[in-house]
């Protein structure tokens, strides 16, 4: 971009030193200009790509996250696949201690009618006078 001079102060040189010697330094100027101006365009590009290279390195990218989630992704699959087997463990215990409370509460069913046919015998044998009650309570004698 051509950067050009206010015609003031080509005016004001043109008074001061002459009218060569203004074309000369209002030219210096201008070149002058023009290359702080580039120097201006230079330093703002490559600031921009180290911005860039920076911000790419501090940022994930979509590798990055894609890779994140597919480790999260197998480690969830591992954790639900302890957690299952724990879960199978807990039930199988659940069933073994159904299977034994079942088995003792029939050997205490068993050990009940037992001890209440003793119990009936006992009564029998200490006392006569309740085997004949018993007898007309079911109805065998009368």
């Amino acid at each position: 971009m051509a950067i050009t001079l206010p015609i003031e102060i080509l005016y004001l040189l043109e008074e001061k030193i002459g009218k060569e010697e203004a074309k000369k330094v209002s030219s210096a100027i201008v070149l002058s200009l023009d290359t702080i101006e580039n120097k201006a365009k230079d330093t703002a590009v490559q600031k921009k790509l180290e911005l860039r290279d920076e911000l790419s390195k501090e940022l994930a990218s979509k590798a990055d996250v894609l890779q994140a989630k597919t480790e999260l992704r197998a480690e969830i699959l591992l954790v639900e696949t302890r957690l299952n087997a724990k879960i199978d463990a807990v039930r199988a215990e659940i069933q073994q201690v159904r299977t034994e409370l079942k088995a003792d509460i029939l050997n205490l069913e068993w050990k009940m009618k037992l001890y209440f046919v003793i119990l009936l015998c006992a009564i029998f044998l200490t006392n006569h006078e309740a085997l004949g009650l018993i007898t007309k309570i079911i109805g065998i004698a009368k």
